[in-house]
């Protein structure tokens, strides 16, 4: 079983993945920046660097992908994820695309591919979808409260951006039921128990399916 966490940069998908994972006793597969990404440096140097290697770029990040879907597939027992398959291509290669740094044949190419790929048994939908929703507004806050310094930088018009594309993706997104979670609900960084009833929510989801590991707390009797 894989459960996917989904959402925007700054709504808090790798606290929740953590917490979810000790919490039920579920393997744990965070995305990680990928340092052997030979097009990553050649992508980021400059406007005709993006255009020249965006199809490059987004083909390695596919391929990685589907290569850690298929080992985790091969290990079997639960797993989480920090980010689904799904946002590397519907999100970021199709921002790309409305950007204008992957042309039309490329962005073609790209999603016949993908969408190949999507019949893989690797690729079979996740059991659940978690998605963390939150206005622009609060994840501009967030986004500047936590201070990373390429993401204090970025123009707010990206973030608006990708905002549209996340909202327009998940009211379409049919593979696998959703789980809707409002991060103004919560917050794990100063009250961790809030992991309990967040918790709840996706019990019900799973009834039966969890891991034997699963450890609920004691309760008064």
């Amino acid at each position: 079983m894989i459960l996917g966490v989904a959402g925007m940069v700054g709504a808090g998908k790798s606290t929740l993945t953590r917490a979810l994972a000790a919490r039920f006793g579920l393997q744990l597969a965070l995305e990680s920046v990928d340092e052997d990404n030979p097009w990553l440096e050649k992508f980021y140097d400059g406007p005709e660097g993006m255009r020249t290697h965006a199809l490059q770029l987004q083909l390695h990040f596919l391929a990685t992908r589907f290569a850690s879907l298929r080992r985790m597939r091969g290990t079997g027992g639960s797993w989480i994820l920090d980010r689904t398959w799904y946002e590397d291509a519907e999100i970021f290669a199709r921002g790309l695309h409305d950007q204008g740094l992957l042309g039309d044949d490329d962005w073609q190419l790209y999603r016949q591919l993908y969408r190949e790929l999507l019949y893989s048994p690797a690729a079979r939908p996740p059991r659940l979808l978690i998605y963390l929703y939150a206005p622009l507004p609060v994840i501009l806050e967030r986004i500047q409260r936590r201070g990373r310094a390429m993401e204090k930088d970025t123009p707010e018009a990206y973030w608006a951006q990708l905002h549209e594309r996340y909202e327009t993706w998940v009211a379409g997104f049919r593979y696998c039921p959703v789980l809707f979670l409002d991060v103004r609900d919560y917050d794990l960084q100063s009250d961790p128990a809030a992991i309990e009833a967040l918790a709840d929510r996706v019990r019900l989801q799973l009834e039966g399916e969890l891991p034997q590991t699963e450890l609920w707390p004691a309760r008064a009797g």
